[in-house]
């Protein structure tokens, strides 16, 4: 009986250790640095922490915002939402990023993340603004 007790405890503690990724439910959650409800499909983050708790922010500004004042939260991961796919969770360091021209995310920093370079680019003839990598973003303070 402790053994079973013992594998039950195993993987529930596993299992609590998750750092996938959570679907952001539009109209429902909210954002945890400005605690509005996370509406625009376009626009969405997440941090997971190696423990796997996962908060989600209705803009990448309010994701950058958060841990430059939570720095003690030690994401493992930084995810964006795909700007172009609308829904689909990224790699924010891997991502391409649009920031400023007619770019209009909820929260005013006006940045929008993209999976791959050449959807950046596309999106750059309508949008406008600039083309960055994840290591500018990192450094604004939205």
């Amino acid at each position: 009986m402790r053994i079973i007790f013992f594998v039950f405890m195993l993987i529930l503690f596993l299992s609590s250790c998750n750092s996938e990724p959570q679907p952001i439910e539009y109209g429902k959650d909210n954002c945890e640095f400005c605690k509005m409800t996370i509406i625009d499909k376009k626009f969405g983050a997440e941090l997971i922490n190696s423990k796997g708790k996962t908060l989600k922010f209705d803009a990448i500004e309010c994701m950058m915002s958060y841990y430059k004042i939570n720095a003690d939260f030690n994401p493992e991961k930084y995810l964006v939402v795909d700007y172009e796919k609308n829904l689909g969770l990224i790699d924010g360091e891997q991502a391409f990023f649009l920031q400023g021209g007619n770019v209009r995310s909820p929260m005013g920093g006006n940045i929008a993340a993209f999976s791959t370079r050449e959807a950046a680019e596309r999106f750059h003839q309508e949008l406008q603004g600039d083309i960055l990598l994840w290591n500018k973003v990192a450094q604004f303070n939205f």
